[in-house]
């Protein structure tokens, strides 16, 4: 897993600075999540009994006037801050004996308690020279295999919690023999149909999904229609997309770098979003920061002028089963 998940006992928060500082090191753009320890209640009755009913329930003991602000934290930006694994959790066992457990099975990044140990952190260590390495400086890079199955591990934590998918490569589209004169890359291809599978997986279906390229014949309505045609294949039937296709303004700036770009979080990449060459590729994925992140999808809306549109896109289903 790319992403590093740390666990915090709910129990150690108990004020709005406690949130503030364990809040402040998570996220996409940072390289690290919260784990959602427990991820949900015991049964249908308590299902609300997770981490975040926790947190909230440790404030409401020690300082009733931060709840409300806690709550409000949880409910909008909980999916930026929180990893879902599905963890095993004891709920008759008090956190500690169960994260301990868990820690044992498949260790977590950072195990942050109510006291320091040998194995926990506290609070207020966050601020000071004991201070878990993995929490002092954000990991900006990740380094993976040019392999379909190690970007969609890698990005699943942010894509397994993404409401808007965007695929931003120059290269998805090559010149070829072909009566159209481009042809589908299928290095690119079988990235996005791995994505699609894990995500498929866990009945998570984007509600927005496309796919940005360069032109790159004189033909644009015929590269766009041999992508969309080509592509389908590789996407399962409940994914409906959308193609786009760009062209570089004179005197402006390069479409060159490789992105994808969801509504949580966004990775690019100069070295390429596709399978490698030989078993020991690798890439270097970057993670931008939201103002980052932001930016780069507003530059390829249809209200930018970064890039000019060649064609009207094109809407597209996939066919697989």
């Amino acid at each position: 897993m790319s992403f590093q998940e740390i666990a915090v006992n709910p129990s150690a928060i108990r004020s709005w600075r406690d949130f503030q500082l364990v809040w402040s090191k998570a996220g996409f753009s940072k390289g690290r999540l919260i784990s959602c320890y427990p991820q949900k209640g015991p049964d249908k009755e308590t299902r609300h009994q997770g981490w975040p009913w926790r947190v909230v329930e440790s404030v409401k003991e020690a300082d009733i006037g931060s709840v409300k602000r806690v709550q409000t934290c949880l409910e909008i930006y909980a999916k930026f801050k929180l990893m879902r694994r599905g963890r095993a959790f004891d709920h008759a066992e008090p956190w500690t004996p169960n994260a301990d457990c868990e820690h044992r099975r498949a260790p977590f990044a950072a195990l942050i308690g109510i006291t320091t140990d040998d194995c926990y952190c506290s609070l207020d260590d966050l601020e000071g020279e004991d201070c878990p390495e993995c929490l002092r400086d954000d990991q900006h890079v990740m380094i993976l295999p040019k392999q379909p199955a190690a970007f969609a591990e890698g990005l699943l934590p942010m894509l397994s919690c993404s409401n808007e998918l965007r695929f931003v490569d120059p290269y998805y589209l090559n010149p070829s023999n072909t009566p159209s004169g481009v042809s589908l890359s299928r290095k690119h291809a079988r990235v996005v149909q791995e994505i699609a599978n894990r995500m498929n997986a866990l009945q998570r279906v984007p509600q927005l999904i496309e796919f940005h390229m360069l032109s790159v014949v004189a033909d644009p309505e015929v590269q766009l229609k041999t992508f969309a045609r080509e592509m389908d294949a590789f996407l399962p039937k409940t994914w409906k997309a959308k193609g786009y296709l760009w062209t570089e303004n004179l005197g402006g700036r390069r479409f060159h770098a490789r992105y994808i770009l969801t509504d949580v979080g966004g990775v690019g990449s100069e070295y390429g979003l596709d399978e490698g060459n030989s078993p020991g590729d690798q890439t270097d994925l970057y993670m931008l920061p939201e103002s980052l992140r932001t930016r780069r999808t507003a530059e390829f809306s249809l209200e930018s002028q970064a890039f000019t549109l060649a064609a009207n896109p094109i809407e597209f289903q996939g066919t697989r089963g």
